[in-house]
């Protein structure tokens, strides 16, 4: 069986909103991307949201040129989906299989917009730590980790280095949860495991593991930032589009089971 391949972008809200600008995206947003534009009174939120459509169908098309060619849905609440997919883009293996789906996902934090679009459903996260959250970490972590991380994360000695492995869990959670195209299920969270994994390692035979992927970088303001993407495809590819040079490197692979 062929591996599949999941395909990813990240970067900054203002390049991606700057080149929709350029891009007259009047034209080519859909009518259900004009009605949720519509419903969005403060500014920040109508750029951020032509932003993210402008990187998703970056995404699609591999080319500024042919954006318009990949018209989107915005069901609310709900995931991005094609419309319809150019045919010369579906006859591209390295893409999407021929005559497929082609599943979406969307995140977005502080700046920074990641999606992904794969030919299985597909979660992505991306989390930026600007400050410190209102909750202490240990309220937090009773309520996101297992008890194998909660005895991981108390080994860990610096305050900044057990917030950062804190946040790479939750980010890997929350594309599982994305993946499954749910919100946030509070009861399975503290239920839900990340288990380091070999690259070459096959070892997600369960039906109910998914794999997931994370990088790290920090952004222009120092910040570190963590960007995750599951899919319940074992042993998928995954093809990282960096058109802002943000610098995101490995962190891992990860089987996500719940216990």
């Amino acid at each position: 069986m062929a591996t599949s391949t999941v395909r990813l972008l990240v970067a900054t809200r203002s390049a991606m909103w700057s080149a929709a600008a350029r891009s007259a995206f009047d034209t080519w947003l859909t009518a259900s991307e004009q009605d949720r534009l519509a419903q969005l009174q403060a500014p920040a939120r109508r750029e951020e949201f032509i932003a993210c459509r402008y990187a998703l169908r970056l995404l699609l098309a591999g080319d500024e040129r042919q954006i318009a060619q990949w018209p989107l849905d915005a069901p609310p609440g709900q995931a991005p989906r094609v419309q319809h997919a150019p045919i010369a883009q579906l006859a591209h293996p390295a893409h999407f299989a021929q005559g497929g789906d082609i599943h979406l996902s969307l995140s977005h934090s502080h700046g920074l917009i990641a999606c992904a679009a794969a030919s299985q459903p597909v979660g992505v996260d991306i989390e930026v730590l600007t400050r410190k959250p209102r909750s202490t970490l240990s309220e937090l972590a009773q309520l996101a980790c297992t008890p194998t991380e909660l005895d991981q994360l108390m080994r860990i000695d610096d305050e900044q280095q057990r917030h950062l492995q804190f946040m790479q869990w939750w980010s890997l959670k929350e594309s599982w949860f994305k993946r499954a195209g749910t919100g946030v299920d509070f009861q399975l969270l503290p239920r839900l495991a990340c288990q380091p994994q070999a690259d070459d390692s096959d070892d997600s035979d369960d039906s109910d593991d998914s794999d997931a992927h994370s990088w790290r970088a920090k952004t222009a303001e120092g910040e570190p930032a963590w960007l995750s993407v599951c899919s319940a495809e074992p042993g998928f590819r995954c093809e990282l589009v960096d058109p802002c040079g943000l610098g995101f490197f490995d962190a891992g692979r990860f089987a996500l089971r719940l216990q």
